[in-house]
């Protein structure tokens, strides 16, 4: 299978960029947050990166998982691309803060499924 169209490469690079922004923002309020220019454009990169990522996951895959609201994953990526000067900080803090810890646990069960098969 090709690495694009591989969904253990895809969950592992969901997984790398939450890991990884996670850590990069950790301890930080959402006013530190607001203020760092780099910060806000790696969170941005991170979640278009995840959002591609979800894109090319097989739905039979997604539909095992219902938990994370696939589609807005999906449609967070083409906001960012056509409609970034529309995406805000307090926006990019809640997707960061609320919704990527969820989705964690949910890549990690996926990934151990692909394991069993």
């Amino acid at each position: 299978m090709a690495a694009s169209r591989n969904p253990r490469i895809r969950l592992e690079h969901i997984r790398a960029e939450i890991r990884d922004l996670s850590e990069a923002t950790r301890g930080l309020t959402p006013e530190a947050f607001a203020a760092s220019y780099v910060l806000r454009r790696t969170t941005e990169h991170a979640i278009l990166i995840i959002s591609e990522a979800v894109r090319a996951l097989p739905l039979e895959l997604t539909d095992r998982h219902p938990g994370p609201a696939w589609a807005d994953i999906k449609g967070i990526g083409n906001i960012l691309r056509h409609d970034y000067f529309a995406v805000e900080a307090p926006v990019l803090w809640n997707i960061l803060s609320e919704h990527l810890p969820i989705l964690a646990p949910v890549v990690d069960a996926m990934l151990r499924e692909l394991d069993e098969d």
